[in-house]
């Protein structure tokens, strides 16, 4: 397992995530704005849990507003579709591995 992880790791993917994420960490005004928008998404999950359809309705526009001034930064939208690839290989990985397993169990 820990072969696999390292091998993430070098990946050309994951290393430009981390210096992506450097860059945002060194930017305190982006930082604050990507944890605000975390917090937006929280909420949007839990009003949505509970029903709040008009209060999800506030903190989705609050989301949206937020996540296209953040995009007007020059190097995060290259961060988000790469953590989306990232995420995809991630899940192909899974895939496989359940498979070899299931394999195994039969």
């Amino acid at each position: 397992m820990n072969d696999l992880k390292e091998a993430f790791q070098q990946e050309a993917v994951v290393k430009r995530i981390h210096e992506l994420e450097n860059y945002i960490d060194t930017n305190i005004e982006l930082k604050e704005k990507m944890q605000n928008l975390k917090l937006l998404q929280k909420q949007m999950v839990n009003a949505k849990e509970y029903g709040q359809v008009k209060q999800y309705s506030l903190y989705n526009d609050e989301y949206q507003k937020l996540y296209q001034q953040i995009l007007d930064y020059p190097f995060v939208e290259e961060y988000l579709d790469l953590l989306e690839e990232a995420n995809q290989m991630l899940i192909t990985v899974t895939n496989i591995i359940e498979i070899k397993i299931n394999l195994k169990l039969r």
